[in-house]
């Protein structure tokens, strides 16, 4: 386990030692020094430590926390508030982590800590973080106790779709961007209730799903609480039979099954964010004689959609503004 960092703030504290031993002096002549003036403006008050609690149990955040290391998702949601980290997970076409066209390079030129779940601890500690934020699936081992000996450390492990926007929510209370996340919220609000007005017609006679594959014979079809599906929820939108069931986010099913989809007017297909390009094995699934009979393909209404797992309001609101673009064409 690797040693807690120093912490950096005795400059502020030996500055205001020097104020106060240089007002006790006086300026020298005998002269008493004049009493503060009570109506004068208040001496600036530190930002109080926050408690946060995430996966790894209740986090005590440094109010005046600066340097902030993010894994995985946890970058996305940092720059949806405005927050730089000072490093981060590898951004590359293997690990995109679902950025926005206009995050990507921005995100390109923070300090690398490793790619994935691969974290450099020692690249980590010589970063001198004051937090460290992990956001990743619950499957994977991101090391937190190591990266706890570092720094305090904010671990939110993400199950389901809905934990990702709970996450943003606990992120931007630690790092003090409880007001940038709220219009955030009331932004993907707004266009959700724009949508559900305009398009109500549409959104009322129209049956979606979302589907994709990995291949090995199967396929996956998103429901409504699943990261796209709760998006076309909150705008409105009707669900093939397929896609109505929200226990589960996804289902699994045998390519055989296809014919699950049938009743879907428009099926959503995901694309890569870092190619633009729906991958091979979706792909694939489309080229199949029995997918070729569904009424959404026949009817040219199988479309592309980024940000399969839209995991926070800065992806949910671009995944809003591509289903009214698919509306309008409609």
């Amino acid at each position: 386990m690797f040693p807690a960092p120093l912490r950096r703030r005795l400059a502020t504290s030996l500055s205001v030692f020097t104020l106060a031993a240089l007002t006790a002096c006086g300026s020298g002549t005998g002269t008493p020094e004049a009493a503060p003036d009570p109506s004068g403006p208040a001496a600036p008050s530190a930002a109080a430590d926050r408690v946060v609690e995430a996966t790894n149990g209740k986090v005590t955040v440094p109010g005046d926390v600066e340097r902030i290391v993010s894994i995985s998702y946890a970058t996305g949601a940092l720059l949806d508030l405005g927050v730089l980290p000072v490093g981060t997970s590898a951004i590359d076409e293997n690990n995109p982590m679902e950025l926005l066209p206009s995050q990507v390079e921005t995100a390109k030129k923070i300090e690398s800590i490793g790619s994935g779940i691969e974290v450099n601890i020692e690249k980590v500690a010589s970063l001198d973080p004051d937090l460290i934020i992990v956001e990743g699936a619950t499957a994977f081992d991101w090391g937190i106790k190591k990266l706890e000996g570092v720094a305090p450390t904010l671990y939110f492990g993400i199950k389901t779709p809905v934990d990702l926007l709970d996450a943003q929510r606990k992120i931007a209370t630690a790092v003090g961007k409880d007001a940038e996340f709220a219009k955030l919220k009331a932004d993907y609000e707004a266009g959700a209730a724009r949508i559900r007005s305009t398009y109500a017609d549409r959104l009322s006679t129209l049956k979606w799903s979302i589907a994709s594959s990995y291949g090995g014979g199967e396929f996956l079809v998103d429901t409504r609480t699943s990261w796209v599906g709760r998006i076309l929820a909150d705008a409105g939108a009707t669900f093939s039979a397929a896609s109505a069931e929200g226990k589960e986010h996804e289902v699994t099913y045998s390519d055989e099954k296809i014919s699950v989809l049938a009743d879907a007017d428009v099926i959503l297909v995901p694309r890569t964010a870092a190619t633009g390009e729906v991958p091979q094995e979706t792909r694939d699934l489309t080229e199949k004689p029995a997918w070729k009979l569904l009424k959404a393909a026949k009817n040219g209404k199988v479309l592309p959609v980024t940000y399969a797992t839209a995991d926070r309001y800065g992806t949910s609101i671009d995944v809003l503004n591509q289903v009214e673009t698919i509306l309008k064409g409609l």
